[in-house]
C-alpha cells in the first residue's frame, strides 16, 4: 500500500559547533513511526543528483522517512566547507538529529554515491548506535588508493577535474552572487575548465595549478598532495572498521575510480560479522547503463532494471525492509555477491569473494628484445621462461618521455568528456614504441578470469624514480584491443608510501603492479593481451623522474626502461582464473 507522502524542504539540523545544515525531508502522511533514511552530498540537495541511487517519494511511500542533506558549507548549509574531514562529525550528529525527527522510530540508514558513500563510511566510523545499515555505491575508503593517489602516483585526472568541474562552479558562483568584482573571475573558471585538456591538465609544477589557485577555493588540494600520509591518517576509514556495527550492501563497478574500496569496504563490513552484500555491473564512475565505453552488454547489465529484475529504488527498498524493519524477504539468504561477467554478458551469483574455485595462473611475458607496439614480437603464455632458450628471451627496452606521455584512452576514468572512460579500443595506444605488447595465441576455448589480478615485473630504469604502468586487454578477432584492468607503481613509493626510496639507476627490482579487479570471459577467436608502458597521462601525473617532488617541480628528464623476462626474472601478469 502506497501512502501519501508531504515534503519538507531546507528543515534544519544544527551541528554541534553551531552551524546549520539544511535538508529535504520527504515522509509518509500517516500517523506512526518509520525508519529514517538519510543521504549528505555536496553536489545540492535540490539537483539531479537526488534521483540517482533512488527515488525519494517512491521510498517514502512505502514507509520511511528519507531525509537529503547539504553538507557543511554547500548549497543551502551554514558553516564553512572543510573537506572530507568534516563528514566524521557532521555525520554523527546527523544521524544523532535525524533518529529524533518527528515520526522516526529511531533507526537509521543511509544511501549514495561517491562523496555521498564516503558520508556514510564516515557516520558508521563514529560508532552512532542508531544508525544501523548503509548503502555505499562506488565508494573509497582510502585516499592513497584510488582517490588522491594510486600506488604512490597522484590521481591528477580525478583531483583536477573533480575540483574544477564539481566543487568549484557553485561555491565560486556563490562568491560571484555576493560580489559583483569577482564575475570576471567566474567566467575565466568557465574557460580554464573548457581548456582542461590542452592547458590546465599539462601545468607544472602540480602545486602552482593556476586554474584553481585563481579561483581562491580549495587549497587545501595543495596540501594534501604533497602531505600524503598526514592526509590518510585523518582521512582513512581503513582503522575503523572495527569500530562499525552496521550492515552493508556495496555497489560498484569494474570500471569505476574506486573498484578495489568497494570490495575491500564490503570484506571488512563481512569480516565484522554483519550482513553484507556486493552488487558489481560492468559500469564506470558515471555510468551504469549497458553501453559502456565502446561496448555494448545487452540490457540486463542496466542498473536501471538490473537483471531484468529490479530497479536501483526497488533494491534498495528490499535491503532496508530487511535491515530497517526486520521483514524476512528473502534477501539474507541469497547468496551476498552479485558480479557481472563481460564477453559472457551475463550475471552470476557467488558467496565468496575471490571465488572459492579460483586458480590463480601466471601468464609470462617472452620476446625476441622487440616488444614495442602490438607488431612487435612480445608474446604472452602460461610457460614460464626457460634456462636452455635465453636467446629468446632478451628484455625489452623503450625510452619514456615525460615531455609525450601516454595520453589517457579509457579506462576507470572520472575525467572531463575528452577523456572516455570505460573500454576503449587500445590499438592506437599500442602503436607507440614507449608500449610495450605481449600477446597471447589466439584461444580455442573460453577463458573466465574473475578475480584480483596483479602483475610482477623485474625492471631496471636510468632514472632514480621512474613510473611502470601495466594494462590487461581483450584483443577481438578483428584485432580491436579493448582495456580491461591496470595499475600502476611509483618506484619511489614500490613499498609503501610510509617509506619513500629512490632506486640505483641500472640496478633490478621486482616490483608488484595491483591492476585491482574484473569479471570477464576472453572468447574463443580471442587473444589475451598485456601492455607496459611508464605513463597514463593525464590520469596519473607524470613522473618527472629526476628524484624531486614530481608535484611541486617541473624539471625532467628522459627515462630508458627494461623490462626483464628471462628465467631468472619471469615477469608475468597473475589471471584469477575460473575452471569450466
Amino acid at each position: 500500500m502506497q501512502m501519501k507522502v508531504v515534503f519538507e524542504r531546507n528543515v534544519p539540523c544544527t551541528m554541534r559547533d553551531g552551524a546549520v545544515l539544511m535538508a529535504n525531508v520527504f515522509r509518509p502522511d500517516e500517523g506512526g513511526e518509520y525508519p529514517v533514511v538519510l543521504t549528505r552530498l555536496p553536489y545540492g540537495k535540490d539537483t539531479g543528483f537526488l534521483y540517482m541511487m533512488l527515488d525519494p517519494v517512491a521510498l517514502a511511500e512505502t514507509g520511511y522517512i528519507v531525509v537529503v542533506q547539504d553538507v557543511r558549507g554547500r548549497f543551502a548549509s551554514g558553516g564553512e566547507y572543510q573537506g572530507f574531514d568534516q563528514e566524521f562529525d557532521d555525520g554523527y550528529d546527523t544521524v544523532e538529529w535525524a533518529s529524533k525527527l518527528p515520526g522516526s522510530n529511531g533507526l537509521v540508514g543511509m544511501y549514495g554515491a561517491s562523496y555521498f558513500g564516503f558520508t556514510q563510511l564516515a557516520a558508521a566510523a563514529t560508532g552512532h548506535p542508531a544508525l544501523k545499515t548503509l548503502t555505499p555505491t562506488i565508494v573509497f575508503d582510502d585516499p592513497l588508493d584510488g582517490v588522491t593517489f594510486r600506488s604512490g602516483a597522484l590521481e591528477w585526472g580525478l583531483m583536477a577535474g573533480w575540483h574544477m568541474s564539481a566543487m568549484v562552479p557553485p561555491e565560486l558562483f556563490k562568491v560571484a552572487m555576493r560580489d559583483s568584482t569577482r564575475l570576471p573571475d567566474l567566467l575565466r573558471m568557465v574557460y580554464d575548465v573548457d581548456h582542461m585538456p590542452a592547458e590546465g591538465y599539462n601545468d607544472l609544477p602540480i602545486t602552482d595549478f593556476p586554474a584553481l589557485r585563481r579561483t581562491g577555493l580549495f587549497s587545501s588540494l595543495f596540501y594534501d598532495i604533497t602531505h600524503p600520509i598526514e592526509m590518510k591518517e585523518r582521512l582513512s576509514i581503513q582503522p575503523r572498521y572495527e569500530q562499525m556495527t552496521v550492515s552493508a550492501a556495496f555497489t560498484g563497478g569494474w570500471f569505476d575510480i574506486f573498484t578495489k574500496s568497494t570490495i575491500d569496504s564490503y570484506q571488512r563490513i563481512r569480516a565484522n560479522g554483519q550482513p553484507a552484500r556486493l552488487t558489481i555491473g560492468p559500469w564506470t564512475h558515471m555510468n551504469q547503463t549497458h553501453a559502456v565505453g565502446e561496448l555494448t552488454f545487452g540490457m540486463a547489465a542496466n542498473n536501471a532494471l538490473l537483471d531484468l529484475r529490479e530497479d536501483p529504488t526497488t533494491r534498495h527498498r528490499r535491503w532496508f525492509d530487511s535491515q530497517l524493519k526486520g521483514v524476512d524477504n528473502g534477501i539474507l539468504r541469497e547468496p551476498p555477491i552479485k558480479l557481472f561477467v563481460m564477453g559472457e554478458n551475463r550475471w552470476k551469483s557467488v558467496s565468496e569473494w575471490p571465488l572459492p574455485r579460483t586458480k590463480f595462473t601466471p601468464f609470462y611475458l617472452h620476446s625476441g628484445g622487440r616488444a614495442q607496439t602490438s607488431a612487435g614480437d612480445g608474446t604472452l603464455s602460461m610457460s614460464a621462461p626457460s634456462m636452455t632458450a635465453p636467446q629468446s628471451e632478451t628484455s625489452d627496452q623503450y625510452v619514456y618521455d615525460p615531455a609525450d606521455p601516454v595520453i589517457t584512452h579509457g579506462g576507470s576514468l572520472l575525467m572531463p568528456a575528452e577523456y572516455p572512460s570505460g573500454p576503449v579500443d587500445q590499438s592506437r595506444v599500442e602503436q607507440r614504441e614507449d608500449v610495450l605488447v605481449y600477446t597471447s595465441d589466439v584461444l580455442t576455448e573460453p577463458l573466465e578470469v574473475t578475480g584480483p589480478i596483479e602483475a610482477k615485473l623485474w625492471v631496471t630504469s636510468s632514472a632514480v624514480d621512474t613510473d611502470f604502468v601495466v594494462r590487461l586487454t581483450d584483443v577481438h578477432p578483428d584485432g580491436r584491443s579493448y582495456n580491461v584492468v591496470d595499475g600502476i607503481v611509483r618506484m619511489r613509493y614500490r613499498n609503501g608510501m610510509e617509506q619513500e626510496e629512490l632506486t640505483e639507476p641500472g640496478t633490478v627490482y621486482p616490483i608488484t603492479v595491483d591492476c585491482w579487479a574484473t569479471s570477464n570471459v576472453f572468447l574463443p577467436g580471442h587473444r589475451i593481451r598485456v601492455q607496459v608502458t611508464s605513463s597514463n597521462f593525464p590520469r596519473w601525473n607524470r613522473n618527472l623522474n629526476t628524484g624531486a617532488s614530481n608535484e611541486a617541480t617541473s624539471e625532467f628528464v628522459a627515462a630508458t626502461q627494461t623490462i626483464l623476462h628471462d628465467a631468472e626474472h619471469p615477469s608475468h601478469i597473475v589471471l584469477p582464473v575460473i575452471p569450466r
